[in-house]
């Protein structure tokens, strides 16, 4: 009987164990992953409508430009909702009002929990900016800020010399600037 015991506890045990693999092995994350890594998402928040509708404008240039970037709008709730995908990585660029652009950067509330967040400007439009996490490649800083100044004097926008609030220009963007050219990654 104790053989049988243990035999049915093994046998169990093997079971949940195989079920558990199955179970991890299917979660959603990894195809998040891949979701981030095929589309370039440009987040925006449903609580600024302006910033939100520059996003609608600004992702169908890229698009008609770049279209294997399949740039795309990834609609947050809220502004904070925008931060904290951009401190865990799940998003590289936003559109943001200087104000909530300057309070994400230095940490100020609502969005001291996120603090300190690596942002930096890629374009600036007057009132809202395209901001990017300090690892966004070169080359994409580079590919967005030049497809986008193709129609600057349209969509009033400018590469600022400074940054602002002490926020750095991404790379790509000084690139720009300086009138390089950033040698792209072989394509894979």
């Amino acid at each position: 009987m104790k053989r049988r015991k243990f035999l049915l506890s093994g046998a169990l045990g093997a079971v949940s164990a195989s079920w558990a693999t199955r179970a991890a092995a299917h979660t959603p994350y990894r195809q998040w992953d891949i979701f981030r890594q095929r589309y370039l998402q440009i987040l925006t928040s449903r609580t600024d409508l302006d910033g939100d509708a520059l996003g609608d404008v600004w992702v169908a240039l890229l698009r008609d430009k770049l279209p294997l970037s399949h740039a795309l709008v990834s609609r947050a709730r809220d502004t904070v909702r925008v931060a904290s995908l951009l401190k865990t990585n799940q998003g590289k660029l936003a559109i943001l009002s200087l104000a909530d652009a300057e309070a994400m950067f230095t940490g100020k509330a609502p969005y001291d929990e996120y603090a300190p967040l690596p942002l930096e400007v890629l374009l600036d439009h007057g009132g809202h900016l395209l901001v990017t996490r300090k690892d966004l490649p070169l080359h994409h800083g580079f590919l967005i800020t030049t497809t986008l100044m193709e129609q600057a004097r349209t969509l009033n926008l400018t590469v600022p010399a400074d940054g602002r609030f002490g926020m750095a220009v991404h790379a790509g963007a000084q690139a720009y600037l300086r009138g390089e050219k950033p040698e792209m990654p072989p394509a894979s």
